[in-house]
């Protein structure tokens, strides 16, 4: 399978909720792709001006393609979510995020043409960032880690992400088909 038919079944299934970005770079990263949601929820009485409160939610996703992983990968994906993603685009180069933020998935989502091993595995499987704004007053961000291995068919995330782990599978078999 190759790695941009996978990307692009990717990118035209989350096109339907994210706006996708095809010329973007992030601390001296360009990505394949990057994915961009957000989402509002407010309740009020009677009439949108008596607004009780809101709140806001985001998601950043990167779409990166290598041949191969590593550990070294792992690592700098960590620091790419904790020193560009959430100062640049959870905090728009604020201190904190806007008001009414209440979360934020900040998501590196690496697209393999070979099998990780089992050391950047094991390093995937236990990463976790997350990092809270004035007591969680102003939200939270949480770091997201996929890596999709196209030789085996398989998809690994950290903890934080599995629930995205389906969504990557299910582009397998869709991508097959093609």
């Amino acid at each position: 399978m190759e790695r941009t038919d996978y990307i692009e079944k990717l990118l035209e299934e989350y096109s339907k909720s994210f706006d996708i970005d095809r010329d973007f770079e992030i601390g001296g990263i360009k990505p394949y792709a990057y994915g961009y949601f957000s989402t509002v929820s407010e309740k009020y009485v009677l009439s949108p001006k008596a607004n009780l409160w809101s709140i806001h939610g985001f998601e950043h996703i990167l779409f990166i393609e290598k041949e191969s992983i590593t550990f070294s990968d792992i690592e700098e994906a960590s620091r790419l979510m904790q020193e560009h993603m959430a100062p640049e685009l959870v905090c728009k180069g604020n201190k904190f995020p806007e008001k009414d933020h209440m979360y934020s998935y900040v998501t590196v989502a690496f697209i393999c043409s070979e099998a990780p091993d089992e050391e950047t595995v094991k390093a995937l499987r236990k990463f976790k960032y997350e990092k809270n704004y004035l007591f969680t007053i102003r939200g939270h961000v949480e770091g997201h880690m996929i890596i999709a291995d196209l030789k085996n068919e398989k998809v690994y995330t950290n903890k934080a992400a599995k629930h995205l782990s389906d969504f990557y599978m299910n582009a397998f078999s869709k991508t097959a088909v093609k």
